[in-house]
């Protein structure tokens, strides 16, 4: 009796063994490739410089929550897409276009969400997008979208869809200059395939071609801009961005700051003058995020994950003992396709800003991006000064409007000018919930306030105002009496020697002449 009973007991674990073998691998897989999109270009054409387009691409969707695998097509292999729920053609060089029939195939047989952005658009996907191929060429267009427009660089050729079915959707128009104006539709949606006949990194068109793939994707939503501070690092103007944080503060502008920091040093009189700047941010409304350090030249290589996860972390510590709180990390855009940088770096923080690639250097590439709680998709502020803006401007998904610190009073009132300018409704940080991990340790920012392991911290200035130098109640640096008067002891004894010399030269200059009088 006892052995069946133990036979029974010990069937139903390995059923349920069985079971749960079989089930969890499916809602894991599951987990893994939900609402995970497929990114597939036909060439980075660094001639025209198209890898600044795909690392635009790659942050947009990352802002819109969704995870990216970006492959060039003779990467792509048979049964790939089985694992997507969408997939983006990329076209950078209408010369070379899609050559990898594997792709072309599988695109074609595809259920999930399509999107081509470029040239080469085939008859078939015409078909399914419910319009007729028109070529146009030679042309300068207008680009029009929500009560804005800009006139958008010269094309060669621009392929653009005519005759739309009754039930296509259409984003934004493009019109010729011509007396006999024509308009072509910009964005074109068809239930789930959609149309872009070219994506670039800034300006309206930047703007537009995100609203469609939000609205294609079904990531829509209304964001206001947020104003950001970036380069901003200990070696930079301190006064100008003291003096730039309280033009804002005072004209109740908020803001965010993209601020480095320094694993060493943190004792030094350098760092202390730069903290209490960012302190003083703090309590006028504004936030830091925390940016990332250079990966390789000028600085040491990142040798593992490891190295770089005690780098971030003593960043982090090292401001939090200065009072200086990020609510969040940004960094440039290939961060979150590297997995050491985005698992050692990037997962720290639940709210980035991500920002246009500039130089970059890989650690491990594998082209996976994640998604975040927030992303924001960084882009400058002057990529829009020919864009005719209005305070209905649409953002779609959370960005970021960058500002480059000015090193001059005279370029700091020009930015002062431009910011004032813009028709915009800004967001606000103090919106946002925000966690940043460091070691044993968890930063929190909700609604303004600021938390360390769950107590609240208190950032108020206690000893610097307005009417205070903002240097005057900072302690000096260690020895720093010793150095100036080794300086002062130098400066004299230079002096005296440029003395002795001049009077041998007017000794030996006498001694000459009176040579000749003999």
């Amino acid at each position: 009796m006892m052995k069946n009973r133990f036979l029974i007991i010990l069937l139903s674990l390995l059923f349920s063994a069985g079971l749960n073998f079989i089930i969890n691998p499916i809602n894991t897989q599951a987990a893994v490739d939900k609402d995970k999109i497929l990114l597939v270009y036909d060439s980075e054409n660094n001639v025209e410089k198209s890898q600044k387009k795909i690392d635009a691409l790659q942050r947009s969707l990352t802002s819109m929550n969704l995870p990216v695998k970006t492959i060039s097509q003779d990467k792509y292999k048979t049964g790939m897409l089985n694992h997507y729920t969408g997939v983006i053609t990329m076209i950078n060089w209408r010369q070379v276009g899609l050559v990898n029939k594997n792709f072309i195939h599988d695109r074609d047989e595809f259920n999930g969400v399509r999107l081509h952005i470029g040239n080469n658009l085939t008859a078939n996907e015409a078909t399914q997008l419910g319009g007729n191929i028109k070529k146009v060429y030679q042309e300068q267009f207008i680009l029009k979208i929500n009560h804005d427009e800009q006139i958008l660089p010269f094309s060669e050729t621009v392929m653009v869809l005519d005759n739309l079915s009754d039930q296509v959707q259409t984003v934004g128009t493009l019109s010729t200059q011509e007396k006999d104006q024509k308009t072509y539709p910009y964005g074109v949606i068809n239930g789930k395939n959609g149309y872009l006949p070219y994506f670039n990194s800034n300006g309206l068109s930047s703007l537009a071609a995100i609203q469609m793939i939000a609205q294609l994707f079904n990531r829509s939503s209304k964001n206001q801009p947020m104003l950001t501070i970036t380069n901003v690092t200990p070696y930079s103007n301190l006064k100008v961005l003291d003096a730039l944080s309280l033009y804002c503060y005072r004209k109740e502008i908020p803001f965010a700051v993209s601020a480095s920091s320094v694993s060493k040093n943190t004792q030094m009189r350098a760092f202390t003058k730069y903290t209490t700047v960012l302190n003083s941010i703090q309590n006028r409304g504004g936030v830091i995020f925390s940016r990332m350090p250079i990966v390789g030249f000028p600085s040491p290589p990142v040798g593992s994950g490891t190295e770089l996860n005690q780098i971030i972390t003593s960043y982090m510590v090292s401001l939090a003992r200065e009072n200086v709180y990020p609510i969040g990390i940004s960094s440039s855009g290939y961060w979150n396709q590297d997995k050491v940088l985005r698992n050692n770096a990037l997962k720290k923080a639940d709210n980035l800003i991500l920002l246009p690639n500039k130089r970059v250097i890989y650690v491990k590439k594998d082209n996976d991006s994640i998604a975040f709680k927030k992303s924001f998709y960084a882009m400058p502020i002057a990529s829009l000064n020919k864009v005719k803006l209005t305070y209905g401007t649409s953002f779609e998904v959370p960005t970021a409007l960058t500002v480059s610190l000015p090193d001059s009073v005279t370029k700091l009132h020009s930015l002062e000018q431009e910011i004032n300018n813009l028709q915009l409704n800004w967001f606000d940080p103090i919106n946002l919930s925000t966690n940043v991990t460091t070691g044993t340790s968890i930063m929190s920012y909700k609604h303004g306030e600021y938390y360390m392991n769950g107590k609240k911290e208190n950032i108020q200035e206690t000893k610097n105002t307005n009417n205070i130098p903002i240097y005057a109640t900072k302690p000096k640096a260690l020895f720093s009496n010793y150095f100036h008067l080794q300086g002062s002891i130098l400066m004299i004894f230079f002096a005296i020697v440029l003395v002795i010399l001049i009077i041998f030269a007017l000794l030996g200059r006498q001694i000459y002449k009176n040579m000749f009088k003999r």
